[in-house]
């Protein structure tokens, strides 16, 4: 465990973890990302949806200890999703919260992201405090490891940098639970 601030919560998970989900997720079909406002230019990589059968169970045990940090009424995982970013990919500032409910009620509560190699630069992982348009806030920027996992809500302003050389490569996960009351 590394700690948490800035509304965040930072865990570590050990190489063989990485490479693991690598192997396993190298070969699935990728494709280009998308953003749920079809805005082309604020995301740039590509994606792949791991099955979810292939859930590593060590993450139910990681998110449990975050989630003490926010104490969420969580339901379940969403599919996870394996991203590659390549030289001059990125992700602007978004949120993770959909516009409206699923149909069963659920919302997106918990947002993760897993950095699985090093064998890149660039790419940094932005968190802002408040909302990136409006209001004057403190963002704070993490180059993140191999293996270093960030925990934080769904609903928190973030970003991935643009990598300048390399492939970063990323476990990118959420949580749903009902919604808010």
């Amino acid at each position: 465990m590394i700690g948490h601030g800035f509304d965040t919560f930072r865990l570590q998970v050990d190489n063989k973890f990485c490479e693991k989900i690598i192997e396993e997720n190298d070969s699935l079909d990728i494709e280009n990302a998308t953003v749920e406002s079809k805005n082309d230019k604020r995301r740039s990589s590509k994606v792949s949806w791991v099955p979810l059968e292939n859930n590593p169970k060590a993450l139910q045990q990681l998110i449990g200890e975050a989630n003490k940090l926010y104490k969420f009424s969580l339901q379940e995982f969403e599919q996870l999703q394996y991203t590659r970013y390549e030289k001059d990919d990125h992700y602007d500032w978004h949120v993770d919260v959909h516009s409206k409910p699923y149909s069963n009620g659920m919302i997106r509560k918990l947002s993760f992201t897993i950095l699985l190699n090093d064998e890149f630069e660039g790419g940094n992982f932005d968190i802002w405090h408040g909302h990136p348009i409006s209001e004057k806030s403190e963002v704070k920027s993490y180059a993140l490891k191999k293996g270093e996992m960030i925990v934080f809500p769904s609903h928190t302003w973030h970003k991935v940098n643009k990598v300048t050389s390399g492939v970063r490569k990323a476990l990118v996960g959420w949580l749903v639970g009902k919604q808010w009351i």
